[in-house]
């Protein structure tokens, strides 16, 4: 861990050098903000007690002290706060917020998705190491299997729960389907459905998981595309198509089963650093719109572009999936799809929200790593 070798009071703020000869500065009212006494700080809840909006934009620190790990600030105004040189090292280098996993994605095609991410199920269920596994692989790669599940709805119910609990939707919770149009979708088919994400007419779309219970048939092989390979295939070679589909909001739709849900987002969805975060494509449920004549034709040449790289298989991991194997999926980085088939076919699966899939990753992260 990081040491402090010394600090300096400024008028506004406290300048601190590290032991590799580093400085941060810190303003005074940011060390006030983020005291670590209970008076600020509820060391249960991790919630800040104190009003920010009444401190004193004039407060300053009259006196520093190092002791026990620990940064102890006397105030102009008679308080006194800690705060931990821990804490303060996290913070060395002044950015702009993240809620990044420090999971960086590798982008991959047909060839280079062998062997297929995945993590043997009893892992999965009686360690944390496995869990975190397992996640870290959907996270990195947009989608991982779990081996040896056993074949049930339950099984798959508790897998499911391992990792948050079950996000309710159109289709309910925990869901088992066939191909009976019991759903106003088409995976409640047995048609082909090419590469898409789900619930693009959602504002949240959702982590999923697939399990086949049941197959006696021909065709129905399951189709990844590592969407933000696609992204970065397009932006190479055809930037003026990135940008357009970095830029135009797309609306989704649901219509049906007594709902009418909608959603608009850019196909290419970045964060305020510029970073691609999300993918969002499902050319089945864009709902209609209409822009100028020029940027509707740019538009779908765009998409057409795209659409074309999301089905190549060069570029898709094709699997038939057989009982035992859960697939979970990232809809904001993975686009899966499914061909055709004959014969009888029962899934099972459920939505997870991605925020709490994230959630599971940071608590096993905090717990295995520190």
């Amino acid at each position: 861990m990081a040491t402090i070798t010394d600090y300096k009071s400024e008028p506004t703020a406290l300048t601190v050098t590290w032991d590799d000869g580093a400085t941060t500065t810190y303003p005074w009212i940011w060390l006030r903000d983020h005291a670590h006494d209970e008076e600020t700080f509820h060391p249960v809840t991790m919630q800040r007690n104190i009003h920010t909006a009444s401190i004193d934009p004039a407060l300053v620190g009259t006196s520093v002290e190092l002791s026990n790990g620990d940064v102890s600030i006397a105030w102009s105004d008679n308080d006194r706060s800690t705060i931990p040189v821990e804490f303060l090292a996290d913070f060395r280098t002044p950015q702009v917020a993240t809620t990044s996993l420090g999971i960086e994605p590798v982008l991959w095609d047909a060839e280079m998705i062998q062997p297929t991410p995945s993590t043997d199920y009893d892992a999965i269920m009686n360690t944390d190491e496995g869990l975190l596994d397992w996640l870290t692989k959907v996270s990195r790669y947009g989608f991982a299997l779990a081996k040896g599940v056993p074949a049930t709805g339950e099984a798959t119910k508790e897998l499911l729960e391992r990792v948050a609990y079950i996000r309710r939707s159109i289709f309910g919770g925990f869901w088992e389907f066939e191909a009976d149009m019991s759903k106003a979708d088409t995976a409640y088919t047995n048609v082909e459905l090419l590469s898409h994400t789900d619930a693009t007419y959602s504002n949240d779309a959702p982590v999923q998981l697939l399990h086949c219970l049941f197959f006696e048939g021909t065709g129905g092989e399951s189709t990844m595309a590592d969407s933000f390979r696609v992204a970065a295939e397009l932006k190479q070679h055809q930037p003026q198509h990135y940008e357009t589909l970095s830029t135009v909001m797309v609306p989704g739709q649901y219509i049906g089963d007594g709902a009418h849900l909608m959603a608009a987002r850019p196909v290419f969805r970045h964060d305020h650093h510029g970073k691609l975060v999300q993918v969002s494509f499902n050319n089945a449920d864009r709902a209609p719109f209409l822009l100028p004549a020029d940027e509707m034709i740019a538009f779908y040449d765009a998409i057409r572009a795209f659409d074309t790289l999301a089905n190549d298989h060069s570029l898709q991991w094709r699997h038939t999936l057989e009982p035992g194997e859960a697939m979970l999926f990232d809809n904001w980085r993975a686009m899966h799809g499914r061909a055709s088939y004959a014969g009888g076919r029962k899934l099972c699966g459920a939505y997870l929200n991605h925020e709490d899939f994230e959630s599971k990753i940071r608590l096993l992260q905090n717990t295995l790593n520190g």
